[in-house]
């Protein structure tokens, strides 16, 4: 009987046991079933960020594509709209100058009128007064002799009169006719301008939806980093392949101010006016002694230094100005780049030799082009909000060697 039962006993625990097994086996399975559920889908949504993302980065860089196509037509249309507003003020001068003609030439006309008007009252009266004074007065035919000859005096003068007045009123029809042209002509530009103006105001509007649709794909924090960073990388792409096109040229006009240099200790040599000029631009910006001018005057609202965005810096300065203001370069030097760029809109890099650069962007339009030379204090562009900016500024940036540093060191104070 105790041998049943403890038979019994270890059969109930064996089939507990098994039972017991069976259910780990069962749960660790689904535990198993279950992760490998959660990395598929955690696999899957990754998948399709990263889809996402790609789709976003193509979408955005057509987005600033289609931002450079409108900035590059605003500033054409800019262009074109300053030189009509010179051409018309041009025409305005002339017309002034034209209508100050006419009237001198009416003056002079009334003048001739009255002059002839005399003489014909004069030869009147004395026509009737001769024939009195032959009556009574001798030698009759000294006097006719002698009336004939004033007479032909008179007709000459007057002849003389009229034909000036006939010039005065040719010259005032040439006059009207040029002043008649020169009002077509101001209809047509200013017919023109008023299109162009137009235009400009449906691009700017293109331009804003544009920057919308550009905001609203990159709203993460992350996104606008990398953007960011993406910016920067494209410039010094940009700045080094400009600086390898300018090399040649660099070295060439370095090696030619260093010979003039050398003819100038050896010989009391005196430079010409374009030498002095070559041997500015290649000598660099000098030490950090705050004694350059500034390229604008403006408010700084952000400085070298200052956060931009996480582990980012702002590489030089931005300058709030009035848009279409005159950007001037801060010294001598030689136009690398003049183009736009994505984030930086128009912008200028100016060589000044020695390693020294000086950047300007954000620009409205450029008015010098690559291997330009220019001077200090030349205008070189007008300020603008291009690369997607919201309000008219100046980035500026001073790099030695490829550096970026603070370009306050320079600036006056």
């Amino acid at each position: 009987m105790d041998k049943s039962v403890s038979h019994m006993k270890r059969r109930f625990l064996v089939i507990l046991l098994s039972s017991l097994l069976g259910a780990m086996t069962t749960v660790s399975y689904s535990a198993y079933a279950n992760n490998k559920d959660r990395l598929s889908s955690i696999r899957q949504s990754i998948a399709e960020q990263e889809k996402k993302l790609a789709q976003q980065r193509i979408e955005r860089a057509a987005l600033n594509k289609e931002l450079q196509k409108q900035e590059t037509s605003i500033a054409k249309l800019l262009e074109s709209i300053q030189s009509i507003d010179n051409a018309l003020n041009k025409i305005d001068q002339q017309i002034t100058q034209l209508n100050g003609q006419i009237s001198e030439l009416e003056k002079d006309q009334a003048k001739q009128r009255k002059i002839l008007a005399n003489q014909l009252t004069h030869a009147f009266l004395l026509g009737r007064n001769s024939g009195i004074e032959l009556i009574f007065q001798a030698k009759e035919n000294e006097r006719k002799e002698r009336i004939i000859q004033y007479f032909g005096y008179f007709n000459q003068f007057r002849q003389q009169k009229i034909n000036q007045l006939k010039t005065i009123q040719m010259e005032l029809i040439d006059r009207k006719q040029k002043v008649e042209i020169k009002r077509q002509e101001q209809q047509v530009l200013q017919d023109k301008q008023k299109q162009e103006r137009a235009s400009l105001v449906a691009n700017r509007q293109m331009r804003k939806k544009t920057l919308i649709a550009l905001d609203s794909s990159m709203q993460a924090g992350q996104q606008k980093l990398d953007e960011l960073r993406e910016n920067e990388a494209k410039l010094q792409t940009q700045l080094d392949q400009a600086r390898h096109n300018a090399r040649r040229k660099s070295e060439q006009e370095s090696q030619k101010a260093a010979e003039i240099r050398s003819r100038q200790k050896q010989s009391n040599y005196k430079p010409t006016v374009s030498e002095k000029a070559l041997m500015a631009r290649v000598s660099g910006i000098g030490k950090p002694q705050n004694k350059l001018s500034w390229p604008l005057a403006g408010k700084v609202i952000h400085r070298f230094g200052e956060a931009l965005q996480d582990e980012l810096y702002w590489k030089g300065l931005v300058i709030s100005a009035k848009e279409g203001a005159t950007v001037k370069a801060i010294a001598a030097g030689r136009v690398i780049l003049a183009n736009w760029l994505q984030g930086y809109g128009f912008l200028v890099a100016i060589d000044h030799g020695k390693g020294d650069m000086s950047l300007y962007g954000y620009n409205q339009r450029v008015l010098v082009k690559v291997d330009d030379n220019v001077q200090t204090g030349q205008a070189i562009a007008l300020v603008g909000n291009s690369g997607g900016q919201g309000k008219p500024a100046l980035y500026f940036e001073i790099r030695r060697d490829g550096k970026a540093l603070n370009p306050q060191a320079w600036l006056k104070q």
